[in-house]
């Protein structure tokens, strides 16, 4: 049990330090750049190991270690409690994520396929080395979620259906990206360089969240859809025209 909740409180910290610490510089994609590119491979990626539910707000988180103790264990009781619920039900948020976007890009006439990545499993969720996808298209793209689920701002007092990810489109040489993305829908982290779109639906408290699954998920999966529009918006690309006679 220690463990567990030793593992929280890690969480919680690491939560609290990406609001405030700014990710690797973002690359915008130049548009030379994508225009030359006319397929995509756009990488499978696997489901969350663990919703969040995170209550930035928790009383608990007044009182010292003790409180943050019991913060923690409480955000682990929560986490667990939704995500079997989504799990059973057989919710499946980054899949949706991928095609959504598969979907956006298709429509901005990039031939589009969506392929599977050798994903390794790393401190309670997955990494992966670029240097090992293989893949005839001209570029790939990379959206790597690193927050799916719902969080309560401090002072909000609700819960937002939150996406956050980092999106990543690397040339056929895949050792230098040709953009970096990062992406939220929900909660925006405190970070510089965050693109976000606010959630529309909140939810008063956890037992909100689990009085009907199916509906707290399908408001994740438009924050898909609000990630993936986001990240089709980056990647827009203007076609060249010929010179007039």
């Amino acid at each position: 049990m220690f463990k567990r909740i030793g593992s929280a409180v890690v969480l919680v910290a690491t939560l609290l330090l990406g609001a405030c610490v700014g990710p690797v510089p973002k690359i915008d994609a130049p548009l030379e750049r994508l225009v030359e590119i006319k397929s995509i491979a756009v990488v499978k990626v696997p489901e969350p190991k663990t919703y969040t539910v995170f209550n930035m707000g928790h009383p608990g988180m007044a009182f010292g270690l003790i409180g943050g103790l019991v913060a923690a264990a409480d955000q682990s009781s929560k986490q667990d409690t939704l995500s079997a619920a989504y799990k059973a039900q057989g919710t499946a948020i980054n899949t949706l994520l991928v095609k959504q976007l598969a979907t956006r890009l298709e429509a901005q006439g990039y031939a589009v396929t969506e392929q599977d990545a050798p994903w390794v499993e790393a401190n309670g969720g997955y990494t992966l080395a670029f240097d090992k996808l293989e893949s005839p298209a001209d570029a790939i793209l990379v959206v790597s979620p690193t927050m799916v689920g719902f969080v309560s701002p401090p002072r909000v007092g609700v819960y937002l259906p939150t996406i956050t990810s980092v999106v990543v489109l690397l040339g056929k040489d895949k050792t230098k990206p040709i953009y970096r993305g990062f992406h939220s829908a929900g909660w925006k982290p405190l970070a510089e360089g965050w693109r976000n779109t606010e959630a529309k639906t909140t939810f008063p408290d956890f037992a909100a969240l689990m009085a009907d699954t199916k509906a707290s998920a399908s408001r994740l999966e438009k924050s898909a859809s609000d990630i993936a529009d986001s990240v089709a918006q980056d990647l827009k690309r203007v076609q060249k025209t010929a010179a007039a006679p």
